[in-house]
């Protein structure tokens, strides 16, 4: 099984910034098709495949189902028309758009979720704290990873607290509606509260400290690693306005 325990947390965040700023930049679907059946493969070999898949298509699936009423219905580009109702069209232009632009959104959504399901939140946190970042930076980077899980349990405790209370929200849109509005407002409240408790703890341990801080966890890094994340970085930059720039710089029918 595949284990990302040895690498340092910014090396999968590199290579997986190249890979998606250049396949976004290439725009072709199989290569698009390629990354995303790469990331599935490492997925796969992680163990984590079945979690990857579910949270990708919760993402994908209503921004597919957009991007094909957007450009491949209401869309008015195009001449090829394959079929017509009323103001709605479906043409292979549209179809051809729309399929571009999910296969560059899975690429994004696939990869940054592997990236999430891999890399250790309390590795990167404190790979950022012995960065030369500024200490703020892994505290919002902490705050922000642990933000959902605390969110997600408090919700589910307020909605067992309202159900021992015999709140009924019945069923049906009016009845989703009526959970949200009962959950909403608990659920910011306690957090503004939490945040504006957490202030003077923070102030009261002299946060942001004046010098840097030794943290006792330590992550595994080597001169290989960060060979790689220099290149992966320059290929982020350098990739796209390769594949951007080579179109230019060809001559009129060269192509």
């Amino acid at each position: 099984m595949l284990s990302a325990a040895r690498l340092h947390p910014f090396t999968p965040l590199a290579v997986a910034a190249a890979v998606v700023t250049t396949t976004t930049a290439l725009g072709t679907w199989w290569v698009s098709l390629a990354v995303v059946l790469g990331c599935l493969a490492l997925a796969a070999a992680a163990g984590v495949l079945a979690r990857l898949a579910v949270a990708s298509l919760a993402i994908l699936a209503p921004a597919w189902g957009s991007q094909l009423i957007i450009h491949g219905l209401a869309g008015r580009a195009g001449e090829h028309v394959i079929a017509a109702a009323g103001p709605l069209r479906v043409t292979s232009e549209g179809l051809e758009t729309a399929a571009g632009l999910g296969a560059r959104l899975a690429v994004l959504v696939v990869a940054g979720l592997l990236c999430a399901l891999l890399v250790d939140t309390h590795d990167l946190v404190a790979a950022v704290d012995s960065s030369p970042a500024p200490p703020q930076v892994g505290y919002l980077v902490a705050a922000t990873l642990s933000l959902l899980p605390q969110l997600a349990a408090r919700q589910r405790a307020i909605g067992e607290a309202q159900t021992l209370r015999g709140a009924r929200a019945g069923r049906g849109p009016s009845g989703w509606w009526t959970r949200l509005r009962l959950r909403a407002v608990p659920l910011v409240l306690s957090s503004v509260h939490d945040a504006a408790d957490r202030a003077p703890h923070l102030a009261a341990r002299g946060f942001p400290p004046r010098s840097r801080v030794t943290r006792l966890r330590r992550v595994p890094d080597s001169t290989a690693q960060r060979r790689v994340r220099r290149l992966a970085l320059a290929a982020a930059v350098v990739g796209p306005v390769a594949v951007l720039g080579v179109p230019v710089l060809l001559p009129a029918g060269g192509a």
